[in-house]
């Protein structure tokens, strides 16, 4: 998977934690609640299924759960119709059923300039 796919896929793509917690869509509409760039649900910092909640596990430098935990071994899983597609990790190391590793800042970065590029 690459960051052209994360583009082409824009609304088709959810995460999920290796818990199984769904923590959004990839999608670029601001308004969809599943969101990931929705500030009232999965994009707000302050909710505690979001990767952007710095106290969570799914979020933040120490979540167990984390993308922005460079030691996290466990790391969101992008999924497109039941099929492991990508984790979501800044940790470049993990050897999880050979799936490519995005960064979750570059992923952010995408659906942002998808969703400011529709307003215009």
């Amino acid at each position: 998977m690459t960051l052209q796919d994360l583009i082409s896929l824009d609304g088709k793509l959810e995460l999920y934690a290796q818990d199984g917690r769904f923590l959004g869509l990839l999608s670029s509409d601001r308004h969809d609640p599943n969101s990931i760039i929705n500030l009232k649900t999965y994009g707000n910092s302050h909710n505690i299924n979001s990767i952007y909640y710095k106290h969570g596990i799914y979020g933040g430098r120490y979540g167990l759960h984390s993308p922005y935990n460079y030691c996290c071994l466990y790391p969101p899983t992008l999924i497109l119709q039941q099929q492991y597609m990508a984790l979501i990790s800044k940790n470049k190391h993990i050897l999880d059923r050979n799936l490519t590793i995005i960064d979750p800042d570059a992923m952010l970065a995408i659906y942002t300039n998808l969703s400011s590029s529709i307003l215009c």
